[in-house]
């Protein structure tokens, strides 16, 4: 708990200052009861793993069988052996069990949480109610984020990363450090990720930033581009291709998916549409093709995904999202173009649960950041008219002495 009230101090606002809610004090007693609130979605993930082997088992054995060698450099590189590098010292120095490596991890993702709200709070300044109920809050406790942030394995560290480099990236000036932490993680798990994230806050940057001649915006759209070029062999291996193989077999994506579909949570996307593969790994299943009771769990939140969806388009998310300033555009971008490359291979239902919850919480921050901004702009339009008749009502009291 002393995390909490080290990382979220308690601010204090100026009476000279303008009269906007300051949640400091509440925030920290909301993350406080966070902490307990994914300490236990922690536990129900590894009651989970006790019946269904996970990848975190595997993490453990690799390490405490010297699968790579040795040394602890043996197990350095990106990906799978990274979570094994960073487990090797707790594992084999400090003797962590499989359930300490579990709580370590779980540990890890709740500072993603930290940091993801922190980067949360600096944007959005005002309540934004559903069904009276605090917007802001009820995103934070969707079970799905904290479920697969909890484990011994990629998806705690990089929501610890990604919500780093946002927090970083909100003032990189004062937080060049975090900005350079999170990038380190995030490309140390996911590389592809992380070059997705650059080249989104540099099309973030150059279509919110004015006084950028159409010239200098090309420009830097090309080097995004190219940028995005570079993502070409991490989404080869994301997808389990082999580069020797890629030029006699060809990039035949349909048939990764329709491999992952033969799963029990498997759902053929071979033959639907772009948009509907999108749709697919971030709004399903949606009870009719829930996989198991996980499915149905899973549902419920996909349908209240689908919900503030479907109403931050009805009230001009499109529109906002062009006009959106820096950190609207990189987050959008960030999400949409991940979800676009995963909803391609993600033909396994239970992989694309998984995997969403690395960047949904990015789409969910545009979502916030529009009724946050409506609200803004209500609040200036009264602070106006305050103003407007306060200047009426002089300019009438100067003219009274003259009219008598």
């Amino acid at each position: 708990m002393q995390v909490i009230d080290r990382l979220m101090p308690v601010r204090r606002t100026r009476k000279s200052q303008l009269p906007l809610p300051n949640h400091s004090a509440q925030d920290n007693k909301f993350l406080k009861k966070l902490f307990w609130y994914h300490l236990f979605l922690s536990l129900v993930y590894y009651i989970y793993s006790v019946f269904n082997r996970s990848d975190s088992h595997f993490y453990y054995e690799k390490v405490t069988n010297g699968f790579r060698g040795p040394n602890w450099f043996d197990f350095y590189g990106t990906s799978t052996t990274f979570i094994e590098w960073t487990g090797y010292p707790f594992i084999n120095w400090f003797g962590f069990t499989y359930e300490a490596m579990m709580a370590l991890f779980a540990f890890f993702g709740f500072l993603g949480f930290i940091y993801f709200f922190k980067f949360f709070r600096e944007r959005i300044v005002f309540r934004n109610n559903l069904f009276g109920f605090d917007l802001l809050h009820l995103f934070f406790l969707l079970p799905n984020l904290h479920f697969w942030s909890g484990s011994f394995g990629k998806g705690s560290f990089i929501f610890l990363g990604i919500g780093l480099l946002f927090y970083g990236l909100n003032n990189i000036p004062k937080r060049y450090w975090v900005l350079i932490i999170g990038a380190l993680i995030t490309y140390h798990i996911r590389p592809h990720i992380l070059l997705v994230i650059l080249a989104s806050s540099l099309i973030g940057f150059t279509f919110s930033t004015k006084g950028l001649g159409w010239g200098v915006k090309f420009a830097m759209i090309i080097v995004a581009t190219v940028a995005l070029g570079f993502i070409y062999q991490d989404v080869l291996n994301l997808v389990g291709l082999e580069t020797d193989t890629l030029f006699t077999e060809g990039l035949n994506m349909d048939h990764r998916a329709s491999e992952l579909s033969k799963a029990t949570s498997g759902l053929d996307i071979t033959t639907m549409s772009l948009p509907l593969q999108v749709f697919t790994f971030l709004f399903r299943p949606l009870f009719f093709d829930a996989p198991g009771m996980l499915g149905i769990i899973v549902s419920f939140e996909n349908v209240f995904l689908l919900g503030i969806a479907l109403a931050f388009i009805f009230k001009g998310g499109i529109l906002y999202i062009i006009k959106g300033d820096f950190a609207v555009k990189t987050a959008f971008f960030s999400f949409i173009t991940v979800s676009i490359a995963l909803a391609q291979i993600s033909g396994n239902l239970g992989i694309a649960i998984r995997q969403k919850s690395q960047v949904m919480i990015l789409f969910l921050f545009v979502i916030i950041q529009l009724y946050d901004d409506k609200k803004k702009q209500a609040f200036k339009a009264r602070i106006r008219k305050v103003r407007r008749q306060r200047a009426e009502g002089s300019a009438k009291a100067d003219l009274e002495p003259q009219r008598r």
